[in-house]
């Protein structure tokens, strides 16, 4: 009686399992098939089961745990930069990529030897003329303190408002908040506070000059906005106009003036003129000789050359009459 107790419970197990005969990896047409356990399970035919590991979640299998990298320091700077921190070129390539400018372009500026000076210019992606030329006020001793100020000139003029204090290592740190507090200062044009936040960013440079003014590396800055252009090719080109016009409105009005001083044209006839020039040189003259040489109406022979023409036509435009202009023709080629 066991036993074939045991074989029907058997014979009925077998008979409750049919396969599933679809070939989709998901999907089933046929409804043998098991409810899927999660998205990252795929069906195996051959087995009859869901197979894969599921959805994979942070800290599970093939995923490495991040270990904290030791500080860098730069050849040049001696600066020391954190896995968090950035310098200020970086920043400014990273706000540049995400607003969609062109990458910031930067140039080393002659100047005295052991001096350096960098000017960064930030490419206008639609109009070259409004690209923005950045240069800090004054030349350094350490090229890469010359090139990371001119970026922080840039970060001034362009981001005023966001903390980059927090991802800048020192010195560029301290040379960034100087600065901030400087541009808040000017614009809230209090003398008393500005006085303040100068002593207060004065007195940390000089603990973070001392730190590390003695390796020779990058030094915090009190005077980025000193001074410091920042201008565009259209600026410049506004500026040169004005110039101009105030150039040429300063001619003017000196004209204007030369003009309305100059002495007056006066137009006379043939007998005052010779009785004027009579009394300049103190000769006696009479009316009677001059009403003699007054004589517009006689006729007078044609001029033998042009040369003679030319000079008599001349003299008479000028007031003469045609007998004194003959007269003094005749007295120049004795």
């Amino acid at each position: 009686m066991g036993k074939a107790k045991k074989g029907g419970k058997g014979g009925g197990a077998a008979a409750a399992a049919p396969k599933c005969t679809c070939d989709h990896p998901f999907k089933c047409t046929c409804g043998n098939r098991p409810e899927r356990p999660s998205k990252g399970h795929k069906w195996d035919p051959e087995e009859q089961a869901w197979g894969g590991k599921g959805h994979k979640q942070k800290g599970a299998s093939g995923q490495t745990a991040l270990v904290d990298k030791k500080a860098q320091t730069t050849q040049v700077g001696g600066t020391s930069i954190q896995t968090w921190q950035k310098l200020p070129s970086a920043l400014l390539t990273e706000f540049a990529k995400k607003e969609k400018f062109l990458k910031p372009k930067f140039k080393a500026l002659d100047d005295k030897p052991g001096k350096y000076k960098y000017r960064v210019i930030l490419p206008d992606p639609k109009d070259s003329k409004k690209d923005l030329f950045f240069v800090p006020p004054s030349a350094v001793a350490n090229e890469e303190q010359a090139k990371e100020e001119a970026a922080l000139l840039a970060l001034v003029h362009i981001t005023p408002k966001i903390p980059h204090e927090r991802t800048l290592p020192e010195p560029y740190r301290t040379t960034w908040l100087t600065a901030i507090q400087q541009l808040n200062a000017k614009s809230s044009k209090t003398p008393q506070s500005q006085s303040a936040n100068t002593t207060s960013s004065s007195s940390n440079t000089s603990s973070n000059t001392n730190n590390k003014g003695k390796g020779g590396g990058a030094q915090a800055s009190t005077n980025l906005l000193q001074g410091a252009r920042v201008t565009s090719q259209a600026q410049q080109e506004k500026k040169s106009l004005e110039q101009r016009k105030a150039r040429n409105e300063k001619i003017r009005r000196h004209e204007a003036i030369r003009m309305a001083n100059r002495n007056p044209r006066v137009t006379m006839t043939a007998k005052i003129r010779k009785i004027i020039e009579s009394l300049l040189r103190g000769d006696a003259v009479t009316l009677k000789e001059v009403d003699e040489d007054d004589t517009t109406e006689a006729t007078v022979e044609e001029a033998d050359n042009d040369a003679q023409l030319s000079v008599e036509d001349r003299l008479c435009k000028e007031g003469f009459t045609p007998l004194q202009a003959r007269k003094s023709y005749q007295s120049t080629q004795k």
